[in-house]
């Protein structure tokens, strides 16, 4: 006969939840889909945090929140990609077994793209679709001048120029300081990508899983043109589509970026701007 408290000893604890997702995440288990979102650098997972909402019940939005910010603030940011590949592929993986598709806005869609070739490698089940936006493809040439070699001024200029930097931080100097250091190590993570002397991924089998590119008409950093090039990186359909706006077009046009991202992921494929 079992005692009266064997029933409380037996229970299993549940898992304590990844410091990548956001607080009081709600679960994803009753959405048909869910949507894992990766930030731009310098940025924070309250990128999406009106996203919910607007892609309704049939999407679970998944923010992801990189170290060293909001409320990961006390910790050090990383500055190793390989890393944070191992970092996320762990955290992910169980929310991962039922179907899913990953946004990525500029750094974010690397992160994204990196994750599905790691994913891919290890045998585990993919994406739905491949969503990046203002993101170049893998394969473009880094920069001569890497933004993070910049000095605060040049880097503060240069971010301002894609419409990176709210008017709001500019005018406070402990907000802007913050801000650019914030930025600094997130390009030096991204570079950290490839190792020294290492080329792009030219040579890299392209993926089977669909990719749907979104870019900013009036974007000096990822042109229309250039985003093109994302179709040979995969074996799958690739869709380019341009938006009104900068690199940024997700803050200056966000009901028409995610009316695209609805009709993406809901509707078969059907294209509704």
């Amino acid at each position: 006969m079992r005692g009266g408290t064997s029933g409380a000893a037996d229970a299993v604890a549940p898992p304590t939840p990844s410091p990548y997702l956001l607080p009081g995440q709600p679960d994803p288990g009753s959405a048909p889909l869910r949507l894992f979102c990766f930030h731009h650098a310098g940025g924070a997972a309250s990128s999406f945090a009106d996203w919910q909402p607007r892609l309704g019940r049939s999407v679970a939005v998944v923010p992801i929140q990189l170290p060293g910010r909001e409320h990961r603030a006390r910790e050090p940011r990383l500055h190793d990609f390989g890393r944070l590949l191992d970092e996320l592929d762990e955290a992910l993986d169980p929310l991962m077994n039922q179907p899913y598709a990953l946004y990525g806005h500029s750094m974010g869609g690397l992160i994204a793209y990196e994750l599905t070739r790691r994913r891919l490698a290890r045998g585990r089940p993919l994406p739905k679709q491949l969503l990046v936006g203002a993101c170049p493809p893998p394969h473009a040439p880094r920069a001569e001048t890497a933004p993070e070699q910049l000095s605060d001024d040049e880097l503060t200029a240069w971010m301002t120029g894609l419409g990176g930097i709210p008017e709001l931080v500019l005018r406070y100097p402990d907000w802007l300081r913050l801000a650019v250091a914030l930025l600094r190590d997130d390009l030096r993570l991204v570079h950290s990508r490839l190792g020294p002397g290492e080329e792009p991924a030219v040579g890299h089998p392209p993926l089977s899983v669909p990719i749907q590119v979104l870019a900013g008409a009036g974007d000096l950093l990822v042109t229309p043109r250039l985003a093109e090039e994302w179709a040979r990186h995969t074996t799958a359909d690739c869709r380019v589509f341009t938006l009104p706006g900068g690199h940024f077009f997700h803050r200056s046009s966000p009901a028409i970026v995610l009316r695209l991202l609805s009709s993406l992921l809901t509707a078969g494929g059907a294209v509704r701007l």
